[in-house]
């Protein structure tokens, strides 16, 4: 790594660093959760060493970084339309744990440039409420994921776009003995815009925390400015990739690098 690239990428990951403690002191500041020592111990991972891929995974032998917000506790309103009607979630706080890993790219004009560096964006949530039947209390859980699929040039049973979400997922797997009532195939996997930790805990807070979130939005100025920087560095690359590639499917096969981040995308 020369000394440009050493200097260009270790801005970016202190930037990186700073926009995590400052969310997890916005967090607190909320209450959405009484403890964000997950996301400061993230933002502190940001500084860490850089990382080899080794064994049998794509990629063996590039270099990348990371973080993990492994376990962050947020609170959560009280949810709607929620299915069976008789379960109950009272106090309930939902667990979240966002994975992160850019490869360290070949110059420092491309640090930080796009998603397309991004070894893997992987977010999973999940949170319990209990369902009374015949008298005794059984735990019900909601859970899901947005994946990053590595093995892009593997035969899957399915498509298989590169960031991807998916309900279900090893979370139920504690509860696979005790469920009775629903049948979940492993598909579909829905194709979204890939998720950092900041936009991940904003996705959360959107979703399941709407009132407190919206206040959150519309009054605090750092918040808002925490939430753009993710946006232009992954979004606008991501959907620029869709729009290029549906657009050029006359004359670029299969739609070029979009198709594997929507592999409907072919002609």
């Amino acid at each position: 790594m020369t000394p440009e690239l050493r200097e260009a990428l270790d801005a970016h990951r202190h930037a990186r660093a700073g926009e995590l403690f400052d969310i997890a002191g916005l967090l607190e500041d909320h209450s959405f959760t009484a403890d964000a020592g997950p996301v400061r111990e993230a933002a502190q991972q940001c500084l860490g060493g850089i990382r080899t891929v080794r064994g049998d995974l794509p990629d063996v032998g590039r270099t990348y970084w990371g973080y993990e917000i492994s376990d962050l506790k947020i609170a959560l309103e009280p949810q709607r339309h929620c299915r069976p009607r008789g379960a109950t979630m009272e106090s309930v706080t939902g667990s979240l744990t966002v994975r992160v890993e850019e490869y360290v790219p070949p110059d420092q004009a491309s640090v930080g440039a796009a998603f397309t560096h991004l070894r893997r964006l992987d977010t999973d949530f999940s949170f319990d409420a209990s369902l009374v039947v015949d008298g005794d209390a059984h735990t019900v859980r909601s859970a899901w994921h947005l994946d990053t699929h590595l093995f892009m040039d593997t035969v899957s049973h399915a498509v298989h776009p590169r960031f991807h979400f998916q309900v279900g997922g090893e979370r139920l797997d504690d509860l696979d003995h005790l469920i009775r009532g629903v049948f979940m195939p492993e598909t579909p996997r829905m194709p979204v815009a890939p998720l950092d930790g900041i936009l991940a805990i904003d996705f959360v807070l959107a979703h399941y925390c709407g009132g407190a979130w919206g206040v959150l939005r519309d009054m605090d100025a750092s918040y808002k400015h925490l939430r753009k920087a993710p946006m232009q560095r992954y979004w606008a690359p991501y959907f620029r990739t869709l729009c290029d590639g549906i657009d050029a499917l006359d004359t670029v096969p299969h739609g070029g690098d979009a198709n594997p981040l929507i592999p409907n995308i072919f002609c």
